[in-house]
């Protein structure tokens, strides 16, 4: 291959890995946002659920990030103004509901990032999973509840109401979403 064909190339591969980059991010990450305001300090909450999409017996499990928000914007998980809110694990835990069925996990941080905790947990049927944080954040019990949605994702349109959730916590704003469990027959090649 002569000099010429390898200087087309080289940019030609770059752009087709960052194309194929950004649309697997893009798509990977649907996760519902919520501005709230806990005994009068801001909080964004960001929830969803881990290896999205999801199919039912997959590894997955509930995803916490947890920011003091950019006061310019405040559902804007990717401001270089948020900062984490760390120390979660021990205050917070997420009772998961699927129908009939609940179980109640602890988080685990994220060495990587100090905004971001997990909690495992493996899918076993495709119908609609709710995820809800209780404990105590900033000295306030919390009770805070996410569902998933068929087909939501970061573009569902969020909501600016104002709502007293509990005593002391306030939901200002919200946005985004997280799909439902799919069914791994979508995915399973014969």
């Amino acid at each position: 291959m002569g000099t010429k064909s390898r200087l087309f190339l080289l940019p030609l591969l770059a752009f087709l890995e960052s194309t194929i980059l950004f649309s697997v991010a893009s798509r990977a990450f649907a996760h519902e946002r919520e501005f709230l305001m806990i005994k009068d300090k801001p909080y964004l909450l960001v929830v969803g659920s881990v290896n999205e999409p999801v199919y039912v017996g997959d590894k997955s499990g509930v995803e916490l990030f947890a920011y003091t928000p950019d006061p310019k914007d405040p559902l804007n998980d990717e401001s270089k103004s948020v900062k984490p809110v760390t120390g979660l694990e021990k205050t917070v835990r997420v009772e998961i509901t699927a129908g009939p069925k609940n179980k109640t996990l602890d988080f685990d941080p994220d060495d990587s990032n100090p905004a971001h905790y997990t909690a495992t947990f493996f899918p076993s049927a495709q119908t609609t999973y709710t995820y809800t944080l209780t404990g105590i954040i900033d000295n306030t019990p919390i009770h805070i509840g996410y569902t998933c949605v068929p087909g939501a994702g970061d573009d569902t349109p969020g909501n600016n109401t104002k709502a007293t959730l509990s005593n002391g916590v306030i939901r200002e704003g919200m946005a985004g979403g997280f799909p439902c469990p799919l069914p791994r027959d979508e995915v399973t090649i014969p």
